[in-house]
């Protein structure tokens, strides 16, 4: 072989390695993330490269963000119907449009945000936190939540065995969850929600709703813990702190905190419609897959 054609040979060898090697980085985006007071805040950025916080809320089918902060990053409000219009006590909602949302270097989003409290969230945690991100985000992709590295990861390709992730898992210490099948209404969109049913708490059934936006563990609305005949607390007072035994499908975890609150407060209000949330505390024990393609979670 001449020397030319086995320098321009080497050189397609090398360009094909970085190129396979570029793919396979682009597959799994990475992001770090901070756990303040409980929620995952991570840095975004929206209009496709003002940068911000925000929070990931996997529990939640709309993002949020706040009416306070509109100005600052030049957005407008709106508003339209929340269901059928009659003519007669039609529901409203306050919305904005924000492009090009992304986190790291995770695929950009066009989204219709609600307008809610927001600047509670900022108070709390001692930074201005521009949204929560909720399944409008994360619909169609693959999150992973690694509370050990504390790095979330953007999966772009799904693993090649699949429908249940498991290619790259120990199956031995994995928990494969079904997803319910999202809400269908013929007046709005609706979302895929990581909410998995047949859950056993202390060997009753129940179902039970996974997200990352929350601080606290289990959390039990006032119904659901009646119906698991669990001790409640009193009408309108503090939560009560219980321990329960947890139980999916393929594992059991015993002595899980929980926390059930009193009938008439506004946290079991927030609870009533899934009854039972596995929150941000309970799940920094795992590795934590949402996959919004399949409708899976993968804890491990």
């Amino acid at each position: 072989m001449h020397k030319l054609g086995f320098v321009i040979l080497v050189f397609m060898l090398l360009a094909t390695q970085c190129i396979a090697r570029s793919t396979s980085e682009r597959d799994v985006v990475e992001v770090p993330f901070s756990i303040l007071k409980g929620l995952v805040i991570v840095d975004a950025k929206i209009k496709g490269n003002v940068p911000v916080k925000v929070a990931l809320a996997t529990g939640i089918e709309h993002s949020i963000t706040d009416m306070t902060i509109l100005e600052k990053y030049k957005l407008t409000a709106y508003y339209t119907a929340d269901g059928p219009v009659t003519g007669r006590n039609d529901k409203t909602y306050t919305f904005t449009m924000v492009s090009g949302v992304s986190v790291g270097s995770s695929k950009s989003k066009d989204l219709s945000m609600r307008l809610g409290a927001m600047s509670q969230i900022s108070g709390l945690v001692g930074q201005e936190i521009f949204a929560t991100l909720g399944a409008d985000f994360f619909e169609g992709q693959i999150i992973q939540f690694d509370f050990k590295s504390s790095v979330v990861r953007f999966i772009d390709k799904q693993p090649a065995k699949t429908g249940n992730l498991s290619q790259n898992l120990n199956a031995s210490k994995s928990t494969v969850l079904r997803m319910m099948p999202k809400a269908s209404d013929p007046f709005r969109r609706t979302y895929l929600l990581p909410a998995v049913r047949d859950v056993q708490f202390n060997g009753q059934k129940g179902t039970l709703l996974i997200d990352t936006g929350i601080a606290t563990s289990l959390a039990f609305s006032s119904s659901a813990a009646k119906k698991l005949g669990l001790p409640l607390p009193t009408e309108n007072g503090q939560s009560r702190e219980e321990r329960v035994n947890l139980r999916f499908e393929s594992s059991e975890i015993s002595d899980v905190p929980a926390s059930i609150y009193a009938k008439g407060t506004s946290a079991d209000q927030t609870l009533s419609k899934y009854g039972v949330v596995a929150r941000s505390l309970f799940l920094q024990k795992f590795i934590a897959t949402f996959d919004f393609q399949k409708g899976l979670v993968v804890l491990e």
